[in-house]
């Protein structure tokens, strides 16, 4: 007897599960907060809120660290990332949210804090990238090791009578006109007693970043910049503050904040 087979092969369903798991996979994407040394014992737990508010905080090992993600809608946080960053409301919350996941897992662990935004299509797609960036990653751990970012800034003290006022012949130009009144001078326009701090901070900093344009329309702001400080100066820190408040009392002010995890320190244009 001679039994007819089929030509067309016989296609065994996946589970349903199975599918539907993959297709969740399929349309999802890996949110970076931070990337971390790959620790002795077992990767910490972290606890601060994902990204969307609702996706876990997980840490996989790839090309020798640890990258700390969450799995992310791709329409919202790929394909729609640019124009949901429009949404100042959106933003201020996912921002708040990145920062603190980063805050969490650079309390414990020395990692490089990944820009916010940061998302990868897949594990491959990440472990490609940090195979290319093996030498500017080893460069990063090793300046940010025991370190912390600080941030300081210098405000002129207004007097509390005869401020001069700003004098103008239309809106326009009154605008230009308080706005150089706010704007933080260039550093090579700082009196003496400026420079010698920046060059005393300067000469306890690992490295030392610029301050950027978010902070620059700020009332009385002088100068701001960003120091990465090693834990074991920080009373050398504090004391060189101290002495600059202490002089200036009454004219200027310094404000500082931190620590802060690197945020400023861990591309290659830092040296």
């Amino acid at each position: 007897m001679v039994t007819k087979m089929s030509a067309r092969p016989k296609i065994t369903p996946e589970p349903k599960e199975k599918t539907k798991a993959a297709q969740r996979a399929a349309g999802r994407v890996l949110y970076l907060y931070a990337i971390a040394k790959v620790p002795k014992g077992p990767l910490p737990s972290i606890v601060a809120e994902g990204i969307d508010g609702s996706a876990a905080i997980e840490g996989i090992v790839r090309e020798g660290h640890v990258c700390w993600i969450s799995r992310v809608p791709r329409d919202q946080f790929a394909d729609g990332l640019a124009e949901r960053m429009q949404d100042l409301e959106w933003l201020a919350s996912a921002g708040l949210r990145h920062q603190r996941a980063v805050g969490e897992i650079a309390a414990k662990l020395t990692s490089l804090p990944a820009r916010f935004g940061t998302v990868f299509l897949n594990e491959d797609s990440m472990a490609q990238h940090l195979s290319a960036r093996k030498s500017v990653l080893r460069a990063a751990f090793k300046r940010v090791a025991e370190a912390d970012e600080w941030g300081i800034k210098v405000f002129a003290v207004a007097p509390k009578k005869g401020s001069p006022a700003v004098t103008a012949v239309s809106g326009s130009d009154y605008l230009k006109k308080k706005a150089e009144v706010l704007r933080p001078q260039p550093s090579k326009t700082l009196d003496r007693d400026v420079r010698s701090l920046i060059a005393s901070l300067d000469g306890l900093a690992v490295a030392s970043s610029p301050g950027g344009k978010a902070s620059a329309g700020q009332p009385g702001l002088i100068w701001h910049g960003s120091f990465l400080i090693r834990r074991k100066d920080g009373a050398k820190l504090e004391g060189i503050l101290k002495k600059y408040a202490i002089k200036w009392h009454g004219s200027r002010r310094i404000d500082w904040s931190g620590p802060w995890p690197p945020y400023s320190f861990v591309g290659d244009h830092v040296h």
